[in-house]
């Protein structure tokens, strides 16, 4: 993989987002005049690289402020193998995300986790499962840059070298989806597989969510690096720990996702489901099922039945989950559901392999808390603004939090005002926004 060229955009003044939409909420920044340069990293299809000479290469090498070639090396951690990215020339803003990215962790013959190691942030790369058959892959979610998509690849081509012939985007946001190409360009016979409005949202959100992120992350990212080169957090007072690898993290992604902007091509799913699917991959079924509206109105749940492994999507993220436009009682139901089929391990969407269901029980018990309080409110007279002052769940903050500054915020923007405010719409019987 080439990474190459030089690039500039417009920065911007200081911005608070006014929404709780970890896909809309830069929408409200304000741009400045000041104009900013920095370093472009363009992803080239291998296929386009196969055809260009050695000195095609250096000649691009040469004209280009940045070009650098990444390659995956594998290296035994315990169970699981940690791969590092090596890289040479590489801009600074992508050393934090590229120095050990995920780890690829064995969860049962032919059934393999890559677990990212991005902290929960503003942008994050999902997590993917990888199960191999006699025949083929099937691969659960792409990534939100193609750089990290291929760097999934990368880890697969070290498993095995049969074909992936099928990519499953759980939902329509593009942590989850934007990577898709990358798969076409590696596998031209590859299938998208979704469920039905999940494709459809793709279409009708995605696009415009994803200009509203390319406007946004350069004065977004420009933001947290001039707060952390005065050593604060998002909220202007010393940042911790957790916070600047967070704030880091979101630099790190925000600007490879804006570099990547000028070589997008949209791969929507070309294979739709309504309720199930079942795929073949030669000697291995996997079935692909929705329970319904949940994190958002198409998530699809991945189970691999002669292993009981599922792969959720976001209708589980850890350590705090996404309630942005979800639908409380349905994703009470979806996660009921999953429970019910007794996984002996589950990947979510974000966060680490979980080995049991206390954790898809925690959060439903949260979610069952939200609407039943909410309910109480809504009951009383109460309106959102005196519904959320109601609704608090201390106790569930504090053992997700453990104190933390930075979790503590989290819990609240990502989770519990999302929350109460799809489950007042819920009590109010106001139509759901997607």
């Amino acid at each position: 993989m080439l990474l190459i060229e030089d690039w500039s955009f417009w920065s911007a003044a200081d911005c608070v987002p006014s929404s709780s939409n970890q896909f809309d909420q830069y929408n409200q920044c304000f741009l400045n005049d000041t104009k900013l340069s920095l370093e472009r990293s363009a992803y080239v299809p291998r296929q386009d690289i196969a055809h260009r000479s050695s000195k095609n290469i250096q000649d691009d090498r040469e004209r280009a402020d940045t070009a650098y070639v990444m390659r995956l090396v594998p290296r035994p951690v315990g169970s699981s193998i940690r791969f590092l990215a090596l890289t040479f020339f590489a801009p600074a803003a992508l050393v934090a995300q590229t120095a050990a990215p995920f780890d690829v962790q064995k969860l049962d013959s032919g059934v393999y986790a890559v677990v990212r190691h991005d902290p929960i942030s503003y942008v994050n790369n999902a997590n993917s499962l990888v199960v191999v058959g006699d025949n083929s892959v099937l691969v659960v979610d792409a990534q939100f840059t193609r750089l990290a998509t291929s760097q999934t690849i990368g880890a697969i081509r070290q498993i095995t070298s049969k074909p992936v012939r099928y990519v499953v985007n759980t939902h329509w946001h593009d942590d989850h989806v934007a990577g898709n190409q990358v798969y076409r360009d590696s596998f031209p016979a590859v299938r998208f597989i979704s469920q039905a409005n999940t494709r459809a949202d793709l279409i009708a959100l995605g696009a415009p969510n994803r200009r509203g992120t390319w406007d946004a992350a350069g004065p977004f990212t420009a933001r947290f690096e001039r707060l952390l080169a005065l050593g604060l957090g998002v909220d202007s007072v010393p940042v911790t720990p957790l916070e600047r690898a967070t704030m880091e993290n979101t630099i790190a992604v925000g600007q490879q996702y804006l570099a990547e902007k000028p070589g997008f091509r949209e791969t929507l799913p070309d294979l739709t489901f309504t309720r199930t699917l079942s795929v073949d991959l030669g000697g291995r079924r996997v079935e692909i099922r929705y329970f319904g509206p949940a994190n958002t109105r198409g998530d699809a749940v991945v189970i691999v039945p002669d292993s009981r492994i599922i792969a959720t999507g976001d209708i589980v993220v850890a350590p705090v989950p996404f309630a942005f436009n979800a639908y409380v009682s349905g994703w009470i139901g979806a996660l009921d559901s999953i429970i019910a089929q007794h996984p002996v391990a589950i990947l979510p969407g974000h966060g680490p392999v979980m080995r049991d269901d206390s954790y898809p029980r925690q959060v439903r018990r949260m979610l069952a808390r939200v609407r039943e309080e909410t309910r109480r409110a809504v009951a009383s007279g109460a309106d959102l603004a005196e519904t959320r002052k109601r609704v608090t769940l201390g106790n569930e903050r504090a053992s997700i939090a453990h104190g933390d500054k930075w979790l503590n915020a989290l819990f609240g923007s990502f989770f519990l005002d999302p929350a109460i405010a799809r489950a007042f719409e819920e009590a109010t019987k106001q139509p759901p926004a997607r």
